[in-house]
């Protein structure tokens, strides 16, 4: 994931200062807005006030998290997931738009049935231009420019398999592999934390869009009815508010769940590692995202008596294996295949049999807390 700072007029410009123009932006017309709203009884201004107000909580949360991810050390009890505070910023300000919609949206049926006069349309209509000029500079302003990167229809980034898997593996360790025909995107410059800022800030444009056409139709027209473009205004923003989530929480959502890297089939994976010679056997093989940019796995490799000694050559080519699929961070545990019997070890028993139970138990009272219990 490209971190490179913003160029603009010669001018490099870091994604805290970005963010930090952005907070000032949105807070500055978050109470003009609100006050105007308020003045002249516009729903569609008042629900564009408070989802700068929500904007503003987001960009704070984004900035923190951003701050986060940048640290080298992390605490000691979050030595794992600390890399994962952006995604979990991204995931709050999807939730945070979810619950925004549905608000604007209650408040826009409680206004058809109590219908309420805009006053003043002129000086909304010049609040929603203002505010809608102020929104595509803010998009300019966040937006990034990647050079050659890639990303799919879910605005998800993928481990950088492209090298690893474009190697030369075709020596006899590799031969049946499936990896030989994955196809994966390369990396991405995508960042789901400024994803989740950027969508707030379209969002707020087309809010700003909907404030405008509610004030142009009650200022040039004058039917009784021209008030309901208001209500109706902000329930379409509603609408759009919750579409615009949708992606960002799929995302955010996904990686936090721990799924899969994209496009990479597990039983594939299996395939490949118990085609390599001296592996009897793969169980307990978990892969996931860590991060938009990081895939981690894990697996219980069982293997014959003689094969423990060039277990670590082995372990260089299951790594080549996972590298294919985008995935260099593993971790194996190796498992003897016991022929005839068990056999006590430290205290735990070795098991004989292939099967998809590992070979080394630590007793009944964790059976059930082991991942492979």
């Amino acid at each position: 994931m490209s971190r490179a700072p913003f160029t603009m007029a010669g001018f490099k410009v870091s994604r805290t200062t970005r963010l930090l123009a952005i907070i000032a932006i949105s807070f500055s017309f978050f109470v003009a807005e609100i006050v105007v709203g308020f003045r002249t009884h516009s729903l569609a201004l008042i629900a564009d006030a408070f989802h700068y107000l929500g904007d503003l909580l987001s960009f704070v949360v984004a900035l923190g998290a951003l701050k986060i991810s940048e640290r080298t050390d992390s605490p000691r009890n979050l030595s794992f997931g600390w890399q994962r505070a952006q995604l979990l910023g991204a995931f709050f300000n999807g939730v945070f738009l979810v619950a925004l919609s549905l608000t604007i949206f209650l408040q826009s049926v409680e206004r058809f049935v109590t219908i309420q006069k805009m006053e003043r349309p002129t000086l909304v209509l010049i609040m929603g231009c203002v505010g809608l000029t102020l929104n595509l500079i803010s998009a300019l302003f966040l937006h990034e420019h990647h050079h050659h990167g890639s990303v799919d229809h879910d605005g998800e980034a993928h481990s950088k398999p492209s090298q690893n898997s474009s190697m030369e593996l075709a020596d006899t360790a590799h031969a049946n592999h499936k990896h030989h025909k994955l196809s994966l995107q390369g990396p991405s410059g995508h960042d789901i934390g400024m994803l989740g800022v950027v969508l707030h800030v379209l969002s707020d444009a087309i809010n700003n869009l909907g404030v405008i056409i509610a004030a142009l139709v009650i200022h040039l027209t004058h039917s009784p009815s021209r008030f309901y473009a208001d209500p109706g205004v902000s329930m379409g923003i509603s609408f759009m508010i919750l579409l615009s989530s949708y992606p960002l929480l799929t995302s955010a959502g996904s990686i936090l769940l721990q799924s899969a890297p994209s496009g990479v089939d597990l039983d594939d994976v299996r395939h490949d590692l118990e085609q390599i010679e001296g592996v009897v056997g793969v169980h307990e093989l978990h892969a996931w995202r860590l991060s938009q940019d990081k895939a981690v796995a894990t697996a219980h490799v069982v293997v014959k008596e003689e094969g423990m000694v060039d277990f670590m050559k082995m372990a260089e080519v299951i790594g080549e294996c996972l590298h294919a699929y985008g995935i260099h961070s593993v971790t194996l545990q190796p498992e003897l295949d016991a022929a005839v019997g068990g056999m006590e070890a430290d205290g735990g028993v070795i098991e004989k049999g292939l099967g998809e139970r590992c070979r080394i138990r630590c007793g009944k009272v964790c059976e059930s807390l082991k991942c492979c219990g």
